[in-house]
């Protein structure tokens, strides 16, 4: 069967910066990408699997930063999906060739370019591709990639073994939900952050005890009261007074993983340097910080798909929203009242 593209596509697009609500427009016309070349492939999208980094950086990058990686004055949100392969280039995997299911996300240099995933058309390299394990629907595939391998990126930092106590900040999210997960599979005794909506969600995916973080507040002093020392905390939201006060709460030879920016994309970057290179001396936390980014990786997402088809992990969804109602999926998020992924379906396939 010959696979040829439409003259054109839809498209949630957007020109300058802000938050969605304010700034996305849906496109009818909009340009479908040229054929594959090489190891490239062209995706018919199915699904798109929200992620906050993604509107807070939209809110935070000004467009000619954009237009100097990319070239282009007209973007594209959204890093994750799930599809069909549509075409392939010549030097393609022969596992994913036109037809095949597959499932990843886009390296953050992309995302930075504006050249995202919320379109009926995407092309990218196979080397972010993994075909879609058969337990999984749409939904849960585009959710798999982002959340997943970030979660793994985190843990491959620590060594957790049987018994080793960890703190998940934000643990109801799309990360915290696959960190509770996999750290669980490794045998640690997780405490976590969630709201009372959430107790049951988390601790049905492995936490051994939640923290109520609006009736605990401040949370710092909370933990600091109540808990002996962790080993590793693990921060999916980047609240920056959690680090500052880990001193009472976190092991000296233990290890503060951030990869949240729900402060602000500049303040993240901020406190990132400011926590990873400030001398105790000069008022830096005497505690071990590391911000850890996700590179989108094939092999990486390979093993996520085995461990959801062994029932390892699961990818929480907390509504699939139309296409045309993109608006409200991201004011879902916004709000910060979601558990688990917040979905886009792009098309029927």
């Amino acid at each position: 069967m010959a696979f040829t593209l439409p003259p054109c596509q839809r498209a949630w697009t957007y020109t300058t910066w802000g938050m969605p609500r304010q700034i996305l427009t849906l496109a009818d016309q909009f340009e479908v990408p040229s054929p594959p070349a090489k190891a490239d492939l062209i995706i018919r999208v199915s699904h798109v699997s929200l992620n906050p980094g993604c509107y807070i950086t939209m809110n935070a990058i000004p467009p000619f930063v954009r237009r100097l990686i990319s070239g282009k004055t007209v973007y594209v949100p959204e890093g994750e999906f799930s599809g069909v392969v549509h075409l392939a280039g010549p030097a393609a995997p022969s596992h994913l060739q036109p037809g095949t299911r597959v499932f990843g996300s886009l390296p953050v240099s992309t995302l930075f370019s504006g050249q995202g995933t919320l379109a009926e058309y995407i092309r990218l390299p196979a080397n972010v591709v993994a075909v879609v394990p058969s337990s999984l629907n749409w939904a849960e595939a585009s959710g798999l990639s982002g959340g997943g391998l970030t979660a793994v990126c985190m843990l491959q930092e620590a060594n957790i073994t049987p018994g080793t106590r960890i703190f998940i900040n934000g643990a109801s999210g799309g990360v915290g939900t696959m960190l509770l997960q996999l750290a669980k599979a490794q045998g640690a005794y997780i405490v976590a952050t969630c709201s009372p909506r959430t107790k049951a969600l988390v601790k049905s995916l492995g936490a051994d005890e939640v923290v109520d973080y609006r009736t605990h507040c401040p949370l710092p002093s909370f933990l600091a009261q109540n808990y002996a020392p962790f080993t590793y905390i693990f921060d999916t939201i980047g609240t920056q007074a959690l680090f500052e006060g880990s001193p009472s709460y976190l092991l000296p030879s233990g290890l503060y993983i951030n990869v949240g920016n729900f402060e602000g994309f500049g303040t993240a970057i901020w406190n990132a340097m400011r926590n990873s290179y400030l001398p105790k001396l000069f008022g830096g936390v005497p505690r071990r910080y590391l911000m850890v980014s996700t590179t989108p990786n094939a092999e990486k997402a390979t093993v996520l798909a085995r461990v959801a088809e062994e029932g390892t992990v699961k990818v929480v969804v907390d509504e699939v929203f139309a296409f045309e109602d993109a608006l409200k999926a991201y004011d879902r998020i916004t709000e910060r009242h979601a558990m688990g992924k917040v979905i886009i379906k792009v098309q029927d396939i």
